[in-house]
């Protein structure tokens, strides 16, 4: 007796939730008649269930329960925009970067490679080292020169002057004072002529000869060459940082041109 009254309890508070979501919009209303019956017909066949009359039913071979209820899926979409293209690196370095490393930065190292494509302008009086890539500017870096209190160029050996003209970069090799040394050929050809004309005219000490081994190196004293103190004895001096970074990228076969 007490188990039918459980299962009609059961059955009746199922019918009432059902009634309940389906007013509420959460059952599909064309499922709602079906499920209905289902319900009625499981409380019309419980057992000790009074009808209309006052009678009461007998039990059935087997009491049927409410079928159960799911709640409706939510399907939530999600969009996510989809991300640009990730820029390559050569491209992200040239943003804001000079022509000339743009150009260098797409070509091929064959070009990249060649000495024709790169010239370097030195100014003495500006302390100024400019790089050229392909006739475009690369890059300017600070530079310090020959300690002679005299103008103009070099002459002879040990007037500690920086050369004046055009040259070529004609080695490189590590140097444990300066980091790199990359040597340009001084003298070249006018300045032997100009050494030839002044030893003719008796205007050059006995003995003393045209000078050599003139290059671009790095420094020992970083604080001079931040100073602005012209303090080699002829050649150009450049941050450490920088003269690794020339020699990675000028070529034996560079010009390098010096002016006042």
């Amino acid at each position: 007796m007490r188990r039918a009254e459980a299962a009609a309890i059961a059955a009746i508070t199922g019918f009432l939730a059902l009634a309940g979501l389906a007013i509420a919009g959460d059952v599909p209303a064309a499922a709602t008649p079906a499920h209905t019956a289902s319900v009625a017909a499981s409380l019309a066949s419980l057992p000790n269930v009074p009808t209309a009359s006052g009678a009461v039913r007998p039990a059935p071979a087997s009491a049927v329960s409410a079928p159960a209820v799911s709640a409706p899926r939510t399907t939530v979409a999600v969009f996510t925009p989809p991300h640009p293209a990730a820029a390559s690196s050569s491209a992200q370095a040239a943003v804001g970067a000079a022509p000339g490393m743009r150009l260098y930065l797409d070509d091929p190292p064959s070009m990249t490679r060649d000495s024709i494509n790169w010239t370097v302008h030195a100014w003495k009086s500006r302390h100024l080292l400019e790089v050229y890539y392909r006739g475009y500017l690369f890059r300017r870096y600070h530079a310090v020169f020959g300690r002679s209190r005299y103008g103009g160029p070099k002459e002879f050996e040990g007037d500690r002057r920086t050369p004046e003209g055009d040259y070529l970069i004609v080695s490189k090799r590590r140097s444990a004072r300066f980091r790199w040394f990359m040597k340009i050929n001084y003298p070249n050809e006018q300045d032997r002529e100009e050494y030839d004309r002044m030893r003719a005219d008796g205007d050059l000490p006995r003995g003393i000869g045209e000078g050599g081994s003139v290059g671009i190196h790095g420094t020992d004293n970083p604080i001079l060459n931040a100073g602005d103190v012209d303090w080699t004895t002829g050649c150009i001096s450049v941050d450490n940082a920088d003269i690794r970074e020339l020699e990675s990228l000028l070529p034996v076969g560079t010009l390098v041109i010096i002016k006042p």
